[in-house]
């Protein structure tokens, strides 16, 4: 397989504080001031956590580092030690710097994965008599008697259209003021007029992409992010400009990080998952999402919001955030939703939500590309919808047997891997202890299963201490596939390379 070429990727810059922050070095000790730095952090000690900063994804590739002296002050050390650190860094291959253009952080050569090609669908839907344990994809099979039963009432409902010509670019009308309902209930004003029906959400951020951003433009994503949204993003040569996600943090999104990729960078999209975000399960909350608004009304960026894990949460009656868009009095923030994370990705059925002249254009272009979606389907969604609880009901209570069963057989099997612990979504994403996720993916169908190394998840080949780890499989499944890799993770670590002595404290 082939990567697909992009063009070059911006270079944002991180502000003293910022990085200080994230290599989480604390306030000085009353020691003299040398090489080591006056709070007893080594130079190599600095530089190994700006490196891990950048392989976890908490710093994106192509960021330009502060100037000696701010970091110094910003950290408390000397700036004989952050000079030091910033010449490790250089020597290794990790940060380039030139005179006037200061220092730019970006990959070592050997450090990324060479193939980051797209994911290839073929590995998709591994059936129940393939031995291969498939954790490479994180949908659920269908609540099968609630599907059923709103395929039946939609065949009754289907004759109503037969005289008609079919053609519904926007969506039927029934299933536009459904949706309409649907946020207005949740404190979020709609109209059906402000509602086009897509073919799933994936369907419509590939409408998104082509209608509101043209090659060549950025792209913000809060990474890791969903890897198919961003090869959407890289397969029609717009510029992904990553900003890391921290799921560990009391609030994962970086407020100042964003609003400085913003005004740098000034993408013409931000995709975000802000609800049970892929893969890392975190929710952003409140403050952050009315703060992202203003931020992004600054510079004219368009919100993309992939709602598509909102309504699976572990427990229904715990109170989400507000929508994002309800922080938008510009009415400039584009919402998607689909019925395949919640309900069952057979059912082709998404969403966009957005003011009715960005509706209008989206419509237009989406008539160009399949003239409109299948009336059928949509009725089953129509009808699905009209009395959801059932079947969230039990696609809820799926995930949450899934989440308990993988938690508890990592805890068990592979107590050093770190995974979050969310509180709804589909996966979680496992911090292992070194950067062999690659190694590990690769070993892993050797023992019958099949993962998606942490890189997959960004844009620039870091994140190789990640991988995601979906529990829409059966508990059972779930807890053979920990115990298959737990059997080769000590091999799997054993590849990686080791750091140079150099680097060793």
């Amino acid at each position: 397989m082939t990567t697909i070429a992009v063009p070059s990727a911006p270079v944002n810059r991180v502000s003293a504080a910022t990085l200080a922050r994230h290599v989480k070095i604390g306030k000085p000790a009353s020691q003299p001031a040398d090489v080591e730095g006056r709070t007893g952090v080594t130079y190599r000690e600095l530089a190994r956590r700006i490196r891990d900063a950048l392989l976890d994804g908490r710093l994106a590739a192509h960021t330009r580092l502060p100037s000696e002296r701010a970091l110094a002050d910003a950290l408390h050390l000397s700036r004989t030690t952050v000079a030091a650190a910033y010449a490790l860094l250089r020597d290794d291959g990790w940060l380039v710097s030139r005179r006037g253009s200061g220092s730019v952080l970006r990959p070592a050569p050997g450090s990324a994965p060479d193939d980051l090609s797209p994911l290839s669908p073929l590995s998709w839907g591994a059936t129940a008599e393939d031995a291969l344990i498939n954790l490479t994809t994180a949908s659920l099979p269908a609540p099968a008697e609630q599907i059923q039963s709103a395929v039946n009432a939609a065949a009754a409902d289907l004759s109503a259209y037969f005289r008609e010509d079919g053609y519904e670019p926007l969506g039927i009308r029934s299933l536009r003021e459904r949706i309409a309902r649907r946020y207005t209930d949740s404190g979020l004003p709609t109209t059906a007029e402000e509602i086009l029906v897509t073919n799933g959400g994936q369907h419509a951020w590939t409408i998104v992409l082509a209608e509101l951003s043209g090659p060549g433009d950025r792209v913000l994503f809060d990474c890791p992010t969903y890897p198919l949204a961003l090869e959407a993003a890289r397969s029609s040569r717009r510029i992904p400009v990553p900003v890391g996600v921290r799921p560990s943090a009391r609030q994962p999104w970086d407020l100042d990080l964003m609003t400085a990729a913003m005004i740098q960078s000034t993408p013409r999209l931000a995709y975000l998952i802000p609800d049970f975000h892929n893969p890392t399960g975190a929710v952003m909350d409140a403050a952050t999402r009315a703060d992202l608004v203003t931020a992004a009304s600054r510079t004219a960026t368009v919100l993309v919001v992939d709602e598509t894990l909102r309504d699976v949460a572990f427990d229904p009656a715990q109170p989400m955030p507000p929508h994002l868009a309800s922080f938008d009095r510009a009415r400039r923030v584009v919402t998607i939703g689909s019925m395949s994370k919640s309900f069952w990705g057979g059912l082709r059925i998404g969403w966009l939500r957005a003011n009715r002249s960005v509706v209008g254009r989206l419509a237009a272009v989406r008539s160009l590309q399949d003239m409109a979606g299948s009336v059928l389907d949509q009725l089953v969604a129509d009808r699905l919808l009209a009395d959801e609880a059932p079947a969230l009901t039990v696609q809820r209570a799926r995930l949450q047997a899934g989440c308990d069963a993988l938690l508890a057989a990592l805890d068990a099997e592979l107590p050093h891997w770190r995974p979050t612990r969310p509180a709804g979504g589909a996966s979680l994403w496992v911090e292992l202890p070194g950067p062999y996720a690659t190694d590990l993916a690769a070993l892993a169908p050797s023992v019958g299963v099949a993962i998606v190394p942490g890189p997959r998840f960004g844009p620039d080949g870091t994140m190789e201490s990640f991988l995601r780890l979906p529990f829409t499989a059966s508990p059972d499944a779930l807890r053979a596939a920990v115990q298959r890799l737990s059997s080769i993770d000590s091999r799997a670590a054993a590849a990686r390379p080791a750091l140079p002595q150099r680097w060793m404290t």
